[in-house]
């Protein structure tokens, strides 16, 4: 139960790296001064355009529910694809670009729980694109049968403009 529990905490991860659930920024936080700031994304990075995007997740080999999420616009530096992590020491957060999207390589530490993710995003971010993740968290209190890689597939397709009844989510 645990075990699967845990691949579901990967997953959510995974869904985080879009920005669908960004906490925002206070005034006078910047990456230099928090623990748990998300690196910033090269300056004249593409990011996924504002609008309505459906989110299918793959985890494990497994498909998860479909989803959308309403996205609003994004300003130089933002980064929508590595979530800040609240409480977390980073010990490598990195996001390049790659010529065809970008590479990500992260290491956070959080309540004696290391977690690793590297992957990549690749698309024309304005109809689609693809987020491929492998996480692994290792930590004492895990059993060894969670500490295992984890790998997270999400294909994002554009479908409009936001429905009135929905609020974008902006990265952060």
């Amino acid at each position: 139960m645990r075990t699967r529990s845990l691949s579901a905490c990967a997953a959510v991860a995974g869904l985080l790296l879009l920005g669908a659930c960004s906490g925002g920024t206070k005034a006078g936080d910047t990456a230099a001064n928090t623990v748990d700031a998300a690196p910033a994304a090269p300056a004249a990075a593409k990011m996924p355009k504002a609008g309505l995007w459906e989110l299918k997740t793959t985890s494990m080999g497994v498909a998860v529910p479909a989803m959308k999420v309403c996205v609003g616009e994004t300003k130089p530096g933002d980064n929508p694809f590595v979530a800040k992590q609240a409480g977390a020491n980073c010990t490598k957060s990195n996001v390049t670009s790659n010529g065809s999207g970008y590479d990500i390589d992260s290491e956070c530490t959080s309540n004696g729980m290391t977690m690793t993710t590297k992957g990549s995003v690749t698309g024309d971010m304005s109809s689609a694109y693809k987020v491929e993740m492998a996480t692994t968290m290792k930590g004492p209190n895990l059993p060894p049968a969670a500490q295992k890689e984890t790998k997270v597939v999400i294909e994002a397709k554009y479908q409009g403009a936001c429905p009135a009844d929905m609020q974008p989510k902006t990265a952060g």
